[in-house]
């Protein structure tokens, strides 16, 4: 749309990469559909440089680096347009948000939690004096109180409850500190029907950062040597088996990919619209193009790399889940 917009010619839109399985031609764009399921492109006159008509009409090459980079970057704000678009239609639903609190659904025997007097389906505000609003919150704070005794602070039936418990410090496995399974308590929330936009575009923003962020610590941890926990196609339909449990589970997992693929793909990785976006960057600081020949050169290196990794994931991630 964006392309069109600007004038230049979209020759295929493409879903999944080729080989092409089958094709249709419909106001001079072959619409496609290809046989790897991963991922889509739009291919377009001129993109890549002299060999597809440099200086014709409706040529991507003879835009300005303003229009080239607005063009590249327009995939990845569709995928944020759709999250903002799926979250917004949540809200006006209903969305599952946190309840501010922890629920336990499980007491091991014998624990720091069962002598404590702790049940199933009790909620748990407080540790040590400090409010708990989620499990990550929660397991942060016994960590820190090992071997030490604790003020845990509980909810039963509505009443507030408080009790002293000493988190071991090495409980059997898979059991923690407490002995408690634990998640996140989540409540249903409604917004009217004009503030649903404004709610799914603060919940969209908020996730993109979210994720930048949680992105950096990974890259942070690469380098340290430390282990990650990365997916490839095989993990996503895994997570998506255990999303799907209703309607809105699966548009709140649809979202999150969508999101997902807007960090990815801005990437500054060649054969990523951010590696394109990157070149267009440095044809700006050179003041002069890169050659066709290098850019496409670079890319379809990184496009193999790409798929090796997909593969890779892939590999692992069938060992994993299946």
């Amino acid at each position: 749309m964006i392309a069109r917009l600007f004038g230049v010619a979209v020759e295929e839109f493409g879903f999944g990469i080729p080989p092409r399985i089958w094709g249709k031609k419909i106001g001079g764009t072959i619409y496609s559909i290809n046989l790897l399921p991963i991922g889509g492109f739009v291919r377009l006159k001129g993109e890549e440089g002299e060999t597809l008509g440099f200086g014709g009409a409706g040529s991507f090459a003879i835009q300005s680096k303003l229009k080239r980079a607005g063009i590249v970057a327009a995939g990845a704000l569709g995928n944020f347009v759709l999250a903002w678009l799926v979250f917004s239609l949540l809200w006006g639903l209903g969305k599952n948000v946190s309840a501010e609190k922890v629920l336990v659904n499980k007491v091991s025997l014998g624990s720091p939690a069962a002598a404590a007097g702790i049940a199933e389906g009790d909620y748990i505000l407080s540790f040590n004096g400090e409010r708990v609003e989620t499990a990550e919150e929660l397991l942060t704070l016994t960590k820190d109180s090992l071997e030490k005794t604790a003020t845990l602070g509980f909810e039963r039936d509505s009443e507030a409850v408080s009790v002293s418990i000493v988190p071991r410090a090495d409980p059997p496995k898979g059991e923690g500190p407490l002995g408690v399974g634990i998640t996140t308590a989540i409540k249903e929330e409604k917004v009217p029907f004009w503030q649903t936009p404004w709610f799914g575009l603060k919940e969209t923003f908020e996730t993109t950062i979210m994720m930048i962020k949680s992105f950096g610590g990974t890259v942070t941890s690469l380098f340290r040597g430390e282990e990650v926990m990365v997916g490839g196609p095989v993990a996503i339909y895994a997570f998506s088996k255990v999303y799907a449990d209703g309607f809105k589970p699966f548009l709140d997992f649809m979202a999150l990919l969508s999101l997902n693929l807007v960090v990815v793909n801005l990437l500054p990785i060649p054969a990523l619209d951010g590696g394109r976006i990157l070149f267009i960057g440095i044809e700006a600081l050179r003041r002069k193009k890169l050659s066709p020949r290098t850019e496409a050169a670079i890319n379809s290196v990184g496009l193999i790399i790409l798929i090796a990794l997909i593969v890779i994931l892939s590999v692992r991630d069938i060992r994993t889940f299946f």
